[in-house]
């Protein structure tokens, strides 16, 4: 009886982590764009420069720079000086908090009695979530077109190739749902 109670508490365990650490590999991505806007016209881009308020170093600027490029290229689109949109970013960082409860259940004998009795739990887990703002502004008209958000957990000290790589991975996650396709 005693082993079986390990064994399921095992699988929890397990089960727990397994979807744990397979939420924290994703980011949430959205997105909001102007739906009358004729996005076919766009054939260039080009960079806004970043303002000190957009929580961005210049280190992870040039990341998202080359991670912007790589991917609006592959999508058919070119860099250019006098570019039909322009590209601006945002940065935001803060501290979450997940707090799971769980109980226990069990059957057992006391002194003068037997009945069912409990053990539970609650653990509080702290994370830094961050948020990466992308918005392509038409540069004729000086106006937003579309935003693109990628949200996710921060990793605390990673590497200069784990970084980058995170980089690549949530520009090309938000990029796409770039162009939006309309719906009919």
């Amino acid at each position: 009886m005693q082993s079986i109670k390990n064994l399921i508490a095992l699988f929890v365990v397990v089960a727990f982590t397994a979807i744990f650490f397979t939420g924290c590999s994703t980011i949430s991505v959205n997105q909001d764009y102007d739906p009358a806007y004729d996005f076919s016209k766009l054939k260039t881009f080009g960079f806004i420069p970043i303002s000190s308020e957009a929580g961005i170093d210049q280190l992870n600027a040039d990341r998202l720079g080359e991670a912007l490029k790589k991917n609006l290229i592959a999508k058919g689109f070119t860099l250019a000086e006098k570019a039909d949109f322009g590209i601006a970013l945002f940065f935001t960082k803060s501290t979450k908090t997940q707090v799971t409860t769980s109980g226990g259940y069990g059957y057992g004998y006391g002194y003068g009695y037997r009945g069912y009795g409990g053990v539970g739990y609650t653990d509080v887990y702290q994370y830094d979530e961050g948020t990466l703002v992308v918005d392509f502004i038409d540069m004729a008209e000086n106006k937003l077109v579309w935003r693109g958000i990628g949200s996710g957990v921060v990793s605390d000290n990673p590497s200069v190739e784990e970084r980058t790589a995170n980089i690549n991975y949530a520009v090309e996650e938000i990029l796409k749902q770039f162009p939006p396709t309309k719906i009919k």
